[in-house]
């Protein structure tokens, strides 16, 4: 069963936020200020990519839909829909230890 498309941007804008606060945390406890601030422009980027992804209706069906044995062979997206799932994808792939991840994100 295909998780929703909410599951994926909740699960994607939640680690950005972490990302952002350890940027902060590092600033903080480093005097690390222009690197700090580059990732949390890294973050704040990404979360715009995000949004707009889901706004333009991921469809999570596309991820799944490499053939038997082709894990690993990208699919082209045919259409806006399925580029926002496979962005989105992609964008989780750095995530995919977190406990939350969910294996039909893989891109």
């Amino acid at each position: 069963m295909e998780p929703p498309v909410m599951d994926l941007v909740g699960f994607l804008l939640a680690r950005m936020a972490e990302d952002a606060h350890a940027a902060a945390d590092l600033a903080a406890a480093q005097g690390a200020d222009g690197i700090a601030e580059r990732l949390r422009a890294d973050a704040a980027a990404k979360r715009k990519v995000v949004l707009a992804c889901r706004a333009a209706e991921p469809d999570l069906k596309f991820l799944g839909a490499r053939p038997s044995g082709l894990a690993d062979f990208p699919l082209p997206p045919r259409n806006a829909h399925q580029l926002a799932a496979l962005t989105l994808a992609l964008l989780a792939v750095p995530y995919a230890d977190h406990p939350d991840y969910e294996q039909i994100w893989r891109a």
